[in-house]
């Protein structure tokens, strides 16, 4: 698996290596190259399903947990027009509340209330590729480690858990950005997050319980996300 991060890693920035040689410096469409300070926001969606062991309540319950917003801010100095380095710091957070919840268990049926919030932190060190277009338009990749802390705040039936862990995990990006005005730029993003959560503690308020999981009930805590977005480039 390592090797096709590598070669990701590899597309995003020998294509600029390639544009950059083949394009005369003195001449540029415009110049991208400095510190770009920017925030995103947008909405997100978890790529892993409720498994199909769930009753259909239930599963139904935490496939519409799998959508939510995030927001976040993305810091990027380019050496030159095409190569620049960075970090980027993404919370995502997604609410989820069902007043009795109906359950049939052997002809007699249950009414619980159920509700969850979810929040997933993520800082990530990045290497970013960038691509002038020309007519103030550029095309921006980004690849790197990520570090997700994960929070989620359970209720059922009265009772309060607070789920806690985090991962290590890979934060990729494609970005197309627009220049507004000098110096102040405007972009769509898409963003994939990838990572598993193999342990957590559990916290009902009195106590605390290291979970260590079993590879078949490890969490795929992956995410999709959508961004709009404004920099500032510092040049």
């Amino acid at each position: 698996m390592k090797y096709s991060w590598v070669f990701l890693l590899l597309s995003v920035l020998l294509p600029v290596t390639s544009f950059a040689q083949q394009t005369k410096p003195v001449n540029p469409p415009f110049h991208t190259d400095g510190l770009w300070i920017g925030a995103i926001a947008g909405p997100s969606w978890m790529v892993e399903k409720a498994p199909d062991s769930l009753i259909p309540e239930i599963q139904n319950y935490y496939n519409k947990l799998r959508s939510g917003w995030h927001i976040g801010f993305e810091s990027e100095y380019f050496i030159n027009n095409f190569l620049g380095f960075g970090a980027k710091y993404i919370r995502f957070t997604t609410r989820q509340e069902e007043d009795s919840i109906v359950i049939e268990f052997f002809s007699n049926k249950y009414y619980f209330d159920i509700s969850n919030e979810m929040s997933i932190h993520t800082l990530s060190p990045m290497v970013f590729g960038k691509l002038p277009l020309g007519n103030n338009l550029n095309i921006t990749g980004g690849l790197g480690p990520a570090w997700l802390f994960y929070r989620n705040l359970g209720k059922a039936i009265g009772d309060t858990v607070m789920f806690k862990g985090s991962s290590p995990g890979i934060s990729s990006s494609l970005r197309l950005s627009y220049e507004l005005i000098p110096n102040l730029t405007i972009g769509v993003q898409t963003s994939y997050i990838q990572a598993i959560l193999r342990e957590y503690t559990q916290d009902n308020g009195s106590s605390q319980q290291q979970v260590t999981l079993k590879e078949e009930d490890y969490q795929n805590i992956s995410r999709l996300d959508f961004s709009f977005g404004i920099f500032y480039v510092f040049r």
